[in-house]
């Protein structure tokens, strides 16, 4: 049985289907020749059929109900199948807007005529090319390339180029050298052959990318140019433990990479023998800012005696300190921030008096630890030759702990005395290799059984990266127990070994306690060939001047009485 009415998309609309339309609220007279909602559904066109699919099982008038709805929604028109009688008016059709529309677009149009069979007479003469020259910038052909020794898979960091107003921003990572296997190129190319700054970044979870700078003023080169050794050469280097099973890594601890006398970087190691960058200049800049004052009255009223004489501490006109100067008229005071305080007696007809505080040691826990930040890194890369030279004052530092201010300052001003010089890198130019000698820098071998980071070891082991020799010696230590009135927070004692000019301080400031409450003075691992070591004390003998004198405590202590 055939339908009375057909069904077609709402977009397929034309004008001469206006006579034909039927109202949704008139389908139910349209097909009241039906019993049965299957019947109606299996004529319906397919994708109406989809719609109705959930009614076509019940009675005929709900069927026609949800068929009435889904026509008022305007995707799709009921057309008769002779013109009507009385089409409906506009009016009508406003129960329908998206209808509505569409019939007020199509009662306006006018009647469209069916094109006749032919082609369409087209002028085919051939006119003169109309060219426009639009000048364009030469590409640019220059290139900067930074050799890296060694080849191994992809690592989260990456180059830089320093951006400048009229520079485009540009970054790198190393590529295998297919044509030299002792080493990776990372090429910026396309350059103008203007001077760049060249920086490692390493990329942070959540944070920006830590930016550490290698060089201003790296030239580009002529993109046809070649080289050997490039001038700019980075070293990836592997802190390793030489055992005689093998090598292994560490799994706790921090790295300090050493340049020109400055820490460049500091990197945490992780149980997996993988190492994290710390952002050090952020940290630097947040650094707490306490100062402190040393009182001698003596030097003030050299001819009266005061001592144990109460006194106050005035920080922006308020009282901050309140004690008793020492039998020999000194005092500490701690905790301050401004750099001119008051110091007023009030037992005395004295004016109060003005003093200059000094920048305070920093106590451990003062400020927020270091965190490291960076992306996990299975090696670190070092500068080995910048524009042409040789970096020769390199050096490498391992500590169980994170180095305090004291201690990196002391770090930085004579590397010399207790970290790893690097010189040993120029082995990569001699043979484009490292050896197994017993130098500071080796090949990598294998790892030895169940060591730490075995895994890490062996996927480098034949990469032609440095290993860097470390003391298999974690850290010494010495127990002391405080002497409350006495000691002070940046005195310090000192393991010294003067025919190798090793040194190495520990601060009260920055010592943990144990369970018995006594300072736990850590000390950085001495190289291989000392063997024994002077105690000294650092102490204040004058409290007012904060001036320490030094006692040697015991001399030639073995290493191996102060192993942690």
């Amino acid at each position: 049985m055939r339908l009375s009415c057909r069904f077609i998309f709402a977009n397929q609309l034309k004008h001469e289907h206006l006579p034909y339309l039927v109202l949704p609220e008139k389908i139910s007279w349209h097909l009241r020749a039906y019993k049965n909602a299957s019947d109606i559904h299996s004529l319906l066109p397919a994708l109406l059929q989809l719609s109705l699919e959930s009614v076509s099982k019940k009675d005929v008038a709900t069927y026609l109900e949800r068929l009435k709805r889904e026509l008022k929604r305007g995707q799709f028109v009921a057309l008769s199948i002779s013109p009507l009688s009385s089409p409906a008016s506009s009016v009508q059709w406003n129960s329908t807007p998206v209808l509505a529309k569409k019939i007020a677009e199509l009662q306006g149009a006018p009647a469209s005529y069916q094109k006749a069979s032919y082609k369409p007479i087209t002028d085919n003469t051939t006119l003169a090319r109309n060219i426009t020259y639009v000048p364009t910038e030469p590409t640019p052909e220059h290139k900067i390339v930074i050799e890296f020794a060694g080849q191994w898979n992809n690592t989260p960091a990456y180059l830089s180029l320093g951006q400048e107003a009229n520079q485009n921003k540009a970054k790198a990572s190393p590529k295998r050298d297919n044509t030299a296997s002792h080493r990776s190129l990372a090429i910026f190319k396309d350059l103008e052959a203007e001077s760049r700054s060249l920086y490692i970044n390493i990329p942070c979870s959540g944070l920006s990318p830590i930016q550490l700078k290698l060089a201003d003023d790296i030239e580009p080169v002529e993109k046809g140019i070649q080289m050997d050794e490039w001038d700019n050469v980075l070293i990836p280097v592997l802190p390793v433990l030489k055992e005689n099973r093998g090598m292994a890594l560490r799994d706790k601890g921090y790295i300090y990479i050493v340049w020109n006398n400055k820490i460049w970087r500091e990197l945490a190691v992780q149980p997996n023998g993988y190492f994290r960058d710390i952002n050090l200049d952020y940290y630097q800049q947040k650094e707490c800012a306490y100062r402190h004052l040393n009182v001698d009255v003596s030097t003030l009223f050299p001819d009266h005696h005061y001592g144990s004489e109460p006194f106050e501490i005035k920080q922006n006109g308020k009282v901050v300190c309140r004690s008793e100067l020492s039998e020999n008229e000194t005092e500490r005071v701690f905790g301050l921030i401004e750099e001119e305080v008051e110091l007023v007696f009030p037992n005395l007809d004295i004016e109060p008096i003005t003093l200059k505080t000094l920048p305070s040691p920093q106590k451990v826990g003062q400020c927020n630890q270091r965190q490291a930040d960076g992306m996990p890194l299975p090696h670190i890369w070092v500068p080995y030759v910048l524009k042409g030279e040789v970096q020769d004052s390199l050096f490498l530092h391992y500590s169980e702990q994170a180095l305090n201010n004291d201690q990196v300052a002391a770090l930085e001003a004579d590397p010399a005395s207790c970290a790893i010089p690097l010189n040993d890198l120029a082995q990569y130019s001699e043979r484009q290799a490292f050896s197994e000698s017993e130098g500071n820098i080796l090949r990598l071998t294998h790892p030895a059984q169940d060591a730490n980071g075995e895994a890490l070891l062996s996927a480098q082991q034949e990469s032609n990266i440095a290993g860097v020799k470390l003391p298999n010696l974690g850290g010494l230590v010495i127990e002391y127990s405080e002497e409350l009135g006495v000691d002070e927070s940046d005195d310090f004692f000192e393991l010294k070994n003067a025919e190798f000019e090793w040194s190495s301080r520990a601060y009260f400031r920055s010592a943990a306690t144990n369970d018995h409450g006594n300072f736990m003075l850590r000390f950085s691992a001495p190289p291989p060939e000392v063997k024994q070591v002077d105690i000294i004390r650092s102490a204040h003998s004058d409290h007012g001047r904060g001036v320490q004198h030094y006692v040697l405590v015991e001399s030639n202590v073995s290493v191996s009485e102060l192993i942690g």
